[in-house]
């Protein structure tokens, strides 16, 4: 009976995390290059499979004695990095990146990968993000002094007529990966989808809720039964 208790309780757990990355995936629906998160639930029994494969395999007592709950379940989230949507803004300073890969930037604790092309310069005329990090280019920071300049779809920055550095494309093939200037790539996230997803989580976790109920009223019903 209270095997029922934590196989409600992990699914209440693993449903209260999808219900944040849910949350969290419809507040981002407008930011430029965000993937969208999932959840993905697993049994304690293959969890523990996968990393004690052979005490596993050791015979064990039976239920109630066994000290092993293979019924709980456990909640953790991945990225799902298909790409979004593309569309045109007109602004220079936009970039996106149809096909696989990432943009660079430095930050304060080292480098990160970004497919969140809505640059800036920042006061040394230097492309930036919209935080201030550095834009990664093959041959250091890009600095876009006067005059004409433009992005071609290999990521080379002219000026003038001159190639004089060219943005750093991280995990992408140059026949398949191609930058756009005066595009940005949309997040990947469907808010009807992630709606649908947010209704069908909740009615499971209200019928958990029941189970918790439910169980509790029979204990409940045996112990002061059984005390009479």
């Amino acid at each position: 009976m209270i095997r029922a208790f934590y196989t409600a309780a992990s699914g209440l757990v693993a449903q209260a995390n999808r219900q944040d990355v849910i949350a969290n995936n419809i507040a981002n629906a407008q930011t430029p290059g965000f993937k969208r998160q999932k959840v993905v639930t697993s049994s304690f029994a293959s969890e523990l499979e996968s990393q004690m494969i052979t005490a596993l395999q050791r015979e064990r007592p039976p239920y109630p004695d066994s000290p092993v709950s293979p019924v709980l379940a456990y909640a953790s989230s991945a990225q799902d990095n298909s790409e979004g949507p593309i569309h045109g803004t007109g602004n220079a300073f936009d970039f996106a990146i149809d096909g696989p890969g990432a943009f660079e930037v430095n930050t304060a604790t080292g480098t990160r990968l970004t497919r969140a092309g809505n640059f800036r310069l920042d006061t040394s005329g230097e492309l930036c993000t919209a935080d201030g990090e550095k834009v990664v280019g093959e041959s250091g920071p890009i600095l876009i002094s006067d005059g004409k300049w433009k992005v071609d779809a290999n990521g080379d920055v002219i000026v003038n007529g001159a190639i004089l550095n060219k943005i750093k494309i991280v995990g992408g093939q140059r026949d398949q990966t191609k930058v756009m200037q005066g595009y940005l790539e949309g997040a990947n996230i469907s808010i009807v989808r992630e709606m649908v997803d947010m209704i069908a989580n909740v009615r499971s976790f209200e019928a958990n809720q029941k189970v918790v109920t439910s169980v509790d009223s029979t204990l409940d019903k045996l112990i002061n039964s059984a005390g009479s």
